[in-house]
């Protein structure tokens, strides 16, 4: 099975979901240095580039069986740790949240972790510097060439570098206790299915993603039956054949 690395509050429903779509799911625990919203957010204690998975060492210590598990399942994974210390204000709840999209990085330069720079040039990536400080969990990326969001100034950015975006309309997305939470943190994209955590049919915007999805072979899949939630995003990782 091929594994689903996803917020430790995922409801019981949308384990079930993923689980008959062939996922073995694992739950992140909650890291004691973030706020508790996103304390088990995938996006804000990971980093993926290719094979590698960067995150903090002071989580590897609470954390270390989830490590251990991956591992375990997917043997041509590499972990780096780092020295960054997460925390629950700005800038250290945003270390490494950062998008990779074709041959680039999007990120905030002067808050993200400088390992997740290094990665990022050691895999020949060009880093684009953006003011949103969270541009993964603002992103839902369809491979390289597409993207839904809703940050305008990120928007913009991405379509610098010849990415097709589909603006939708902000909020709609719950993240208690925040006003909002974002559309990428509020589903995860693996080969040609988007897997949303509640039901996208309620976004008003359900158009816009519907027409996004389908311009680039995609098929939404509602892992709920309330409105969409932020999870931090999914953490999808293949299995070797």
């Amino acid at each position: 099975m091929n594994i689903a690395v996803v917020d430790t509050r995922l409801s019981k429903e949308a384990e079930r979901k993923l689980s008959l779509y062939g996922f073995e799911v694992i739950r992140l625990p909650r890291c004691s240095s973030l706020g508790e919203a996103i304390a088990s957010h995938p996006d804000s204690l990971l980093f993926r580039c290719g094979n590698d998975i960067l995150s903090s060492a002071d989580y590897c210590d609470e954390a270390s069986y989830v490590f251990t598990d991956i591992r375990e399942r997917v043997k041509d994974i590499r972990f780096q740790f780092c020295s960054d210390t997460l925390g629950e204000r700005f800038p250290a709840d945003c270390l490494f949240n950062a998008l990779v999209m074709g041959r680039y990085l999007f990120c905030r330069e002067d808050t993200v972790s400088k390992s997740v720079i290094r990665i990022a040039r050691e895999h020949g990536l060009e880093v684009v510097n953006v003011r949103q400080a969270y541009p993964a969990c603002s992103t839902l990326a369809l491979g390289d060439r597409a993207a839904i969001c809703a940050d305008e100034g990120l928007s913009l950015s991405l379509e610098k570098k010849g990415i097709k975006v589909y603006r939708i309309e902000p909020g709609h997305i719950a993240l208690s206790p925040y006003e909002y939470g974002f559309i990428g943190g509020a589903c995860g994209v693996f080969k040609d299915k988007i897997y949303f955590f509640g039901d996208y049919k309620l976004h008003p915007s359900v158009e816009i993603i519907e027409r996004a999805a389908g311009d680039f072979g995609y098929t939404p899949v509602s892992l709920g039956s309330g409105g969409l939630c932020d999870l931090g995003g999914i953490l999808f990782i293949e299995k070797e054949a």
